[in-house]
């Protein structure tokens, strides 16, 4: 798959970067290559690949009920914090 200038373009816009003409030359050539590499790969069959070992058990906390409040590290943290709740600025008048 070839990756152009015009596509590097587009997806510098959706995430507002500001590219030069050569440097989204010099990326599209880039993105090709790493692209060309991963469709090498592919190619590569099945039975070639060494097999997967499991992964290692994840080590759980314990499952213990909580009174649902937050500690006191969260209310010497905070801005402003009142009885259990952060303090916010009103950002809805009754007007």
């Amino acid at each position: 798959m070839k990756i152009d200038r015009e596509l590097v373009s587009k997806v510098a816009h959706l995430a507002a970067l500001e590219l030069t003409p050569a440097e989204a030359d010099a990326l599209a050539g880039q993105l090709t290559r790493i692209v060309e590499h991963f469709e090498a790969l592919r190619e590569i069959p099945d039975d070639q690949l060494p097999g997967m070992s499991d992964p290692p058990a994840a080590t759980l906390r314990a499952d213990a009920a909580r009174d649902g409040k937050p500690g006191g590290l969260v209310g010497r943290n905070a801005p402003d914090f009142a009885h259990g709740h952060f303090v916010v600025p009103r950002v809805v008048s009754r007007d």
